[in-house]
């Protein structure tokens, strides 16, 4: 091992929560935000040892465009000069009631409504506060980590003996999904389900940091579930993560900073695809909503792995931050899916506009016509670029933090992946995040489920298929052992 130096350890947190009207992100149809159930937010970390520094963002949004990722970095170079800009790693929670920061899915929003290029600017700002304010304010502190275990996500993906295309009165969706013998969230009280397509994981990952006294200050959390329990309100709320940030700073202070990370979870959500009475009983006896339940388990598992990660702080720790660029291969679109999308599209273009009365009404159907046009336009021109340009460019950090490894992509990225890389990794614990800033393909499906194909793992929904999942696995897994091999070649 290299010889260690101090860790120098920094935090700043922001409200991101718009004192307007905006367009929330997760549905196909807009939801123009009827209030504030509770504040979408942001956190900084920033952990310097010598040279070496890592700055990780988390943002309670669904994803963060690449302009914002740009944006922070082109201001945080006016403002910290001294600061490796590229070592900014920004990542999201995948809350399904935050503002939209994208853009492209929606039309213009109706008059009085905050834009998408507003509410990125808004957003921008209050980032580079808080990376500042993380940067300045770092002190000598000391880290510790530790694994346990909550039940929160589960396989949404129900998978069936028959095709569910050829079913009596299936009906076409063009610029939904296309379907096969798999469906997401598909009913399993149905007599050819045959059961669940993938695996499910409770394990969470956390690191903890303290002041010279060993007293906390904050930590990450890392859960292999997005955070959209309550996905289809219509006010802007951070889901299960505000329970959780509740019921942690109840416990341990209300100035404990969390820093929320979503691992892979692609195929993964809170809602139970079975046993829904079941748990809905116990709720009622516990007289806790369902994000309440989360958070209590959640918290548990935090209490019970801080009690004993307490008996390993450590203050010196190798520190290594790699950020790469990798090419991976498109899922590439066949003439016959060209052909699909083109006369989906043209099925689309017959529809009018809707003529009802009410505001909000039109706006539900003609919003979600808008994007069902928008994924078909989207093949069309995947089409003509893959001719072109027959990889995506992403942007990939690997990390080593003591015996910690932390690594990024840009996907909602299936479990198996995530799996994959865990089980080959030289880390004793391996922090995997999906959702970073730094290149966008949607979700990354498995082949099992490219097979089955529906909603998250059909043509409209994979930029990258899981031929280029397995080079993401590779290239991960191999820039953490050259991570590991350099520190032993300096024993």
């Amino acid at each position: 091992m290299p010889k260690n130096e101090e860790l120098l350890i920094g935090w700043a947190t922001r409200d991101i929560t718009p004192d307007r009207p905006v367009n929330l992100c997760g549905q196909f149809h807009m939801r123009i935000s009827k209030g504030v159930q509770d504040p979408v937010t942001m956190t900084a970390l920033s952990i310097t040892s010598g040279q070496e520094a890592l700055v990780w963002v988390s943002c309670d949004l669904v994803f963060i465009p690449g302009e914002v990722l740009s944006q922070c970095r082109e201001n945080l170079r006016r403002r910290l000069p001294a600061f490796p800009v590229d070592k900014l790693i920004m990542s999201a929670t995948h809350t399904h009631t935050a503002p939209d920061a994208a853009g492209f899915w929606h039309p213009p929003p109706p008059a009085g409504v905050m834009t998408t290029a507003e509410y990125r600017e808004f957003l921008s700002d209050r980032i580079v506060d808080a990376v500042v304010e993380s940067w300045n304010s770092r002190k000598p502190g000391m880290i510790s980590w530790g694994y346990g275990h909550a039940v929160v996500g589960h396989n949404r993906r129900a998978v069936y003996f028959d095709d569910l295309s050829k079913r009596p009165g299936f009906v076409d969706q063009p610029g939904t999904k296309t379907e096969k013998n798999a469906r997401m969230y598909g009913n399993t009280n149905d007599p050819q389900f045959s059961g669940l397509e993938g695996y499910v994981e409770h394990g969470v990952n956390l690191l903890f940091t303290f002041d010279q006294e060993k007293r906390l200050t904050g930590a990450v959390f890392n859960l292999p579930c997005p955070s959209q329990e309550t996905e289809g309100m219509e006010v802007i709320s951070a889901d299960f993560w505000h329970e959780v940030r509740t019921e942690l700073r109840k416990r341990h202070g209300e100035k404990l900073f969390l820093l929320p990370q979503c691992a892979p979870s692609g195929d993964l959500s809170p809602h139970l695809m079975y046993n829904k009475a079941a748990e809905q009983r116990m709720l009622k006896l516990k007289n806790r909503t369902s994000r309440q339940e989360i958070a209590n388990r959640m918290a548990t598992a935090f209490d019970e792995v801080l009690q004993w990660a307490k008996n390993d702080i450590q203050e010196q720790v190798a520190l290594k931050h790699t950020v790469r660029p990798v090419k991976l291969p498109r899922r590439l679109i066949s003439e016959k899916e060209f052909r699909y999308a083109q006369a989906g599209l043209a099925e689309l273009e017959k529809i009018p506009p809707s003529p009802e009365a009410d505001a909000s009404v039109a706006l539900r159907h003609d919003s979600a016509l808008f994007a069902r046009k928008f994924r078909c336009k989207r093949i069309l021109a995947r089409y003509e670029e893959q001719k072109k340009s027959p990889t995506l460019p992403v942007e990939l950090h690997v990390v080593r933090l003591g015996d910690v490894a932390f690594a990024t992509n840009p996907f909602e990225l299936f479990l198996d992946y995530g799996l994959r890389i865990t089980a080959r990794s030289p880390a004793v614990q391996t922090f995997l995040a999906q959702l970073a800033a730094g290149g966008w393909g949607g979700y990354l499906a498995t082949r099992k489920a490219e097979e089955g194909e529906s909603y998250s793992a059909c043509l409209y929904c994979n930029e990258v298929g899981s031929e280029g999942g397995q080079q993401l696995v590779e290239e991960t897994v191999k820039t953490m052992n050259e991570l590991w091999a350099a520190d032993a070649k300096t024993t």
